[in-house]
């Protein structure tokens, strides 16, 4: 026989359960969104802009002026950072901030200004050279984004002798002499007189065993142009290729005194004495190189085997 109060108690029971979907289904759900509604209204509010008004505007643009104006990069940072927050479209902010951080030797971040540059300002040719050796300062490893930049820059107007240079001499310097010859060949095209187009090129026809053109250039240059450190370089180049080791230095030397701070000069008298067993001098040279270039790691293996090899000489 069936008890009514326990068949009461389990039909209320199975009521309750039924109705328990239906009460927990809304706490379910403000469980879910309401973490989502947090990290939503986080977003946004990181998102947001700053808003200047126009006197503080106007009061920032000048600080970033007169700091700029004084290079005094480091104190041109935050209030350019500021307007460039408020108006991240603005090619003029985005420009003052690829300069900041290239004095800064923030090389990567300027790298990242000036691609946004050359996205936004309706002229971004004026991004050429700086985001190509923007690149480039950052060492080996970003040489081959160096060089698609310098292509960049030369698409957008391929006579432009300027790009042509910097492309070419990018080429060069990773090794790629055979591409650079030609790019330097286009630009004497367009402009014969142009210079550094002119030794660029005979320094990729040494590398490329073409010593004679090269020094033909070379003549040509230093004829019109006696005291140009490039020409001396090149000619200290030709020599060197040729063993004649006293016209070398010759060259070198007075290219040297004429560059005053051009590391490439102590890099090649350095070798003709190597070359010519004047380790005490070569030292010298190299140690020189890593005055002016301090991150120099070949010039600073050199040096240190030159001076562990006169240390063992003078204990003998």
């Amino acid at each position: 026989m069936t008890n009514p109060e326990k068949a009461s108690w389990i039909s209320s029971t199975h009521a309750a359960l039924k109705r328990l979907p239906l009460v927990l289904m809304p706490v379910l759900f403000l469980a879910l969104a309401y973490p989502a509604f947090l990290y939503r209204r986080f977003s946004l509010t990181r998102d947001v802009r700053p808003s200047l008004s126009q006197e503080e505007s106007r009061h920032l643009v000048e600080v970033s002026d007169a700091t700029i104006g004084q290079k005094h990069y480091a104190d041109a940072l935050d209030p350019t950072a500021r307007l460039y927050k408020a108006y991240p479209d603005n090619h003029i902010y985005i420009g003052r901030m690829a300069d900041i951080a290239d004095h800064l030797a923030q090389y990567g971040e300027a790298a990242k200004y000036w691609e946004q540059y050359m996205d936004h300002a309706p002229s971004p040719i004026e991004a050429c050279p700086q985001i190509g050796q923007a690149y480039w300062k950052q060492g080996e490893k970003f040489e081959p984004q160096a060089i698609v930049a310098y292509q960049r820059c030369l698409a957008l107007n391929p006579n432009n002798t300027d790009s042509i240079f910097y492309l070419a001499h990018a080429l060069e310097m990773s090794g790629q002499w055979a591409q650079a010859a030609e790019q330097y060949q286009k630009g004497l095209s367009i402009s014969p007189a142009y210079t550094d187009l002119t030794l660029g090129l005979a320094r990729c026809w040494l590398r490329m065993d073409k010593a004679v053109d090269a020094k033909k250039l070379t003549i040509l240059v230093l004829a019109e142009h006696p005291n140009n450190s490039g020409a001396l370089l090149v000619q200290g180049m030709y020599y060197l290729h040729q063993h004649n080791y006293l016209a070398a230095k010759r060259a070198l030397t007075a290219g040297a005194q004429l560059a005053g701070r051009d590391p490439d000069f102590n890099v090649l008298l350095a070798r003709v004495a190597e070359d010519t067993n004047d380790n005490a001098e070569a030292l010298r040279q190299y140690a020189r190189v890593l005055e002016l270039e301090p991150g120099n790691e070949q010039a600073r293996s050199r040096r240190d085997s030159l001076q562990t090899i006169l240390s063992a000489s003078k204990q003998e």
